[in-house]
């Protein structure tokens, strides 16, 4: 297969050509239909690029395996460790394809019409931004998540010791399936501990809300990117331990959501404030679209946030 052809194929003209080696394999229909989705949850929740340079990669299953937890810690609410699993397997069906000598040529079968579906989105207003507030704060395990959190951080409010500022790290990290340890050969938790308390006066600026916070924690030492994990860690203490509402959370929902919000708007330009540590930008941006539609309720970009997510989950 010449895998220059296929990957100038289209998204559905890919899946397509795929379905029909699923189906001439005799797989089991369950495990097409799976497969026809499952397999390009990267491109869909990532981008074509970030698929591509994962199925193709030297070492694909230390690569996928990576890819994938970031991407599902983003965007997904589910059991990650067993989704890796699970989306892993498909991906590794998925390089067999690109393997074997099926036609690399645009191909869709005659009888099947691929339906576009768009995805149905809560208009932004302070009624549906309420509402889906109280559905989070409501639920059996997200509601008390954030209970954990508030008891934590006021009763370790302040980051003037190292094991201190740990162990909230490790709340945030689990309550929010963040999962900072798939970085640890790179960054361990005491070393994202003592960057923070190094910071010069990071209780008097996260009490200001001083956006530059989230830049300096997502860049840490240069080994990997935190700025999703950074924003909820920042978020966290200013609503909590300070009573304001300065941040904004980053995460995959919000990237893919917002340019539904915002006309012109686009996910690799929300994905280039991440990428160039431009947290402000990313802030204002939120700030100026919950004006626009007259928010102004209390705590707004934090509900705004629990709108977005439980929304859209």
């Amino acid at each position: 297969m010449d895998i220059n052809k296929v990957k100038a194929l289209s998204f559905e003209e890919l899946r397509a050509l795929y379905k029909s080696f699923l189906h001439s394999q005799d797989y089991a229909k369950t495990t097409i239909s799976t497969a026809y989705a499952d397999s390009f949850y990267l491109w869909r929740k990532g981008s074509k690029d970030l698929f591509w340079n994962t199925v193709t990669a030297t070492d694909f299953e230390s690569e996928a395996k990576n890819t994938l937890l970031q991407a599902l810690s983003e965007n997904s609410t589910g059991n990650v460790k067993s989704l890796v699993s699970s989306y892993l397997s498909h991906l590794r069906r998925f390089r067999l394809f690109l393997a074997s000598d099926v036609r690399s040529e645009p191909f869709l079968p005659k009888q099947e019409k691929i339906k576009k579906t768009e995805q149905k989105y809560l208009p932004i207003t302070e009624k549906n931004i309420e509402e889906q507030h109280r559905f989070v704060g409501a639920s059996s395990n997200y509601g008390k998540e954030g209970l954990i959190i508030h008891d934590v951080l006021n009763a370790f409010p302040f980051h003037n010791d190292l094991n201190t500022i740990a162990m909230k790290i490790a709340v945030i990290d689990v309550t929010n399936s963040t999962h900072l340890s798939q970085y640890k050969s790179k960054l361990s938790l005491y070393d994202l501990a003592k960057l923070i308390l190094e910071i010069p006066d990071f209780d008097k600026r996260l009490e200001k809300g001083d956006p530059e916070l989230v830049n300096i924690i997502a860049r840490n030492i240069g080994a990997v990117n935190m700025f999703s994990f950074a924003s909820k860690y920042c978020t966290y203490h200013n609503v909590e331990v300070y009573g304001r509402d300065d941040y904004s959370i980053f995460d995959g929902i919000v990237k893919n959501t917002l340019p539904y919000y915002i006309p012109g708007l686009t996910v690799s330009r929300i994905d280039k404030w991440r990428v160039n540590l431009d947290y402000k930008s990313f802030n204002e941006c939120v700030g100026k679209l919950l004006d626009e539609h007259n928010i102004h309720i209390p705590f707004r970009r934090r509900k705004f946030d629990h709108f977005l997510w439980y929304a859209n989950r």
